[in-house]
């Protein structure tokens, strides 16, 4: 019923703990599928170690890809109705599944269930992250990449998107299933453990650089332009603060979508050439087998 995806590269130090945490859920349909992102550390020999668990897979990537395409990967190879992403250093409370399967099984409006949150690790504090609001989620994500939803749409949407390279590929994520007509559910209640290391992290990367940030952001609203424009307040903040950047978003998302059709006319001339070459071997396979078939009549 659910597959947890974790990816792991270089977690060696965390990785057990991720993995028990979901081995301790009080919810049992689950498998776990780990997927090693070509981890230099001992990563790969502690995961090794579950692999006899029931329901348990290990993926082993032959080169680094990233954690988009990891993670489509995991996804691709889960069975579940349902799927939470993991990463390899967080972890999660006992009836965390459980409880987010009750939400979203009970209400087909409901296809995002996440919960309250803590950081844990480097920093001990409750995650001050709002409860869903259209609005406010214009302007900032709140809600974290461990969050259930089903596998059905999230191959509708496309999955991770290759473009999101530096992050923030779970927002834009959200934003699609969103955009289709899917609603968000929090849970309210602290279920979700988010590592904060004082080393730093990926994030803090992007924080620290924003033009990077920046750049991401800018991706997804371009990428999903009319489901910005739609809500008021992002219209009003933009047209008020930044009247010029919505006129290059504007220009940036005309020449993204004139890419996308010559893309999509190359696609469907491509698709044209291959069906009349399926054509013409249908027509010579035909005309051989008639020749055996003659000739062997001819012959008996």
């Amino acid at each position: 019923m659910v597959s947890v995806i974790i990816p792991c590269f270089n977690q060696e130090s965390f990785i057990e703990e991720s993995i028990e945490s979901v081995v301790s859920q009080t919810y049992r349909n689950i498998e776990i599928i780990c997927v090693d992102d070509c981890s230099t550390d001992n990563s790969l020999d502690l995961i090794s170690k579950y692999v006899d668990l029931p329901n348990f897979k290990l993926i082993k990537n032959k080169k680094n890809l990233g954690v988009c395409i990891t993670r489509n990967l995991a996804v691709e190879a889960a069975r579940g109705t349902y799927i939470l992403p993991l990463d390899g250093d967080d972890t999660i409370e006992p009836s965390y599944i459980e409880k987010a399967v009750n939400v979203i099984s009970s209400d087909q409006r409901v296809g995002i269930v996440y919960c309250k949150a803590r950081f844990i690790g480097g920093v001990n504090k409750e995650w001050d992250l709002p409860e869903y609001n259209p609005d406010d989620f214009m302007f900032i994500n709140c809600i974290f990449c461990s969050a259930l939803f089903r596998k059905s749409d999230f191959v509708k949407v496309g999955g991770y998107k290759s473009y999101m390279k530096y992050g923030f590929e779970d927002y834009e994520l959200w934003v699609s299933m969103i955009e289709s007509g899917i609603k968000p559910y929090r849970i309210d209640e602290i279920l979700f453990n988010y590592r904060q290391k004082h080393k730093v992290s990926r994030s803090d990367e992007l924080n620290s650089a924003p033009a990077y940030r920046q750049n991401m952001k800018k991706e997804i609203i371009l990428h999903h332009l009319d489901f910005f424009l739609n809500n008021e307040c992002f219209v009003k903040f933009i047209t008020e603060n930044s009247p010029k950047y919505l006129n290059h978003l504007l220009d940036e998302n005309s020449r993204l979508n004139d890419a996308l059709s010559n893309i999509k006319l190359l696609y469907q001339k491509k698709l044209k050439k291959y069906r009349n070459l399926l054509k013409i071997f249908c027509i010579i396979f035909v005309c051989l087998l008639v020749l055996i078939i003659y000739l062997y009549l001819k012959q008996s």
